[in-house]
């Protein structure tokens, strides 16, 4: 699993899992906080739909820490201002980058793929009960 899919997870699902596993990480390698969190800004880019250009649209606030595990470094990132969850998302991307077995990351991949199956499921039930509410002009009648 790649990170930018297992940080959208982390971010999106539960925040007991991302809490879990920062823990298991914690308890197995000693860690440094090289970055504590911080709140800071980014500029958000879009692309314009006409001509296809980006441009910034403005800043957004985020949070970010950096840790280092073991003899891995690790980066977390989340928009807001929850330092707690940058935290863990630090910890966790520096448990991926360890090279020593003994955290199971397999394990922690067969919950993040549970975790975005409950996402998913829970995007379409609130997709479907925002179709109940779209109206289709194209089938009204105009009255003259």
């Amino acid at each position: 699993m790649r990170r930018r899919e297992r940080t959208r997870i982390l971010v999106d699902g539960d925040r007991a899992l991302a809490r879990s596993m920062a823990s298991e990480v914690e308890s197995a390698f000693p860690v440094e906080v090289l970055d504590d969190p911080r709140e800071g800004l980014v500029m958000v880019k879009v692309r314009e739909s006409a001509k296809r250009q980006q441009f910034y649209l403005g800043e957004a606030l985020m949070t970010s820490c950096r840790v280092k595990a073991g003899d891995a470094q690790g980066l977390g990132m989340v928009m807001g201002d929850d330092r707690q969850l940058a935290f863990d998302l630090a910890l966790i991307d520096a448990a991926f980058s360890l090279e020593s077995g003994s955290i199971d990351t397999a394990q922690w991949e067969e919950q993040l793929r549970a975790e975005r199956v409950r996402i998913d499921a829970e995007q379409a039930r609130e997709q479907a009960i925002a179709n109940k509410t779209r109206v289709d002009f194209s089938t009204m009648e105009v009255e003259l």
